[in-house]
């Protein structure tokens, strides 16, 4: 297809919005929308941004090498921390059914002793 015949085309509010449908439920992806469509990732872009519920994340601009490792690291902690703080949950709620188990087998007046 020429850039020309590429340019006349116009695609129906309905076909976009099921592409961004696609997108976001994952049965396609960006690239291969782009891709199997010959539509530039720019106007794919504008249609998630118009008819998609996800909003997009914001562009990270990278300048030097530093920054991208300082993100990297960056994402690394935040992961680190997640799985902290799941696991502390985790041991909260075994706290807890712990508690309702001697209150069950002691009686109320476990929590004042």
């Amino acid at each position: 297809m020429t850039s020309e015949e590429r340019q006349r085309r116009r695609f129906s509010e309905d076909f976009r919005k099921e592409q961004v449908k696609l997108i976001e439920s994952g049965e396609r992806t960006l690239a291969e929308v782009c891709k199997l469509y010959e539509v530039k990732r720019d106007s794919v872009l504008r249609w998630l941004k118009r008819y998609g519920a996800k909003k997009l994340p914001d562009r990270i601009l990278i300048t030097n090498g530093k920054e991208y490792d300082r993100i990297k690291t960056l994402e690394s902690e935040v992961k680190k921390l997640k799985e902290i703080i799941g696991d502390q949950k985790v041991q909260l709620v075994i706290q807890e059914e712990f508690i309702r188990l001697a209150e069950d087998k002691l009686g109320e007046d476990f929590k004042k002793k």
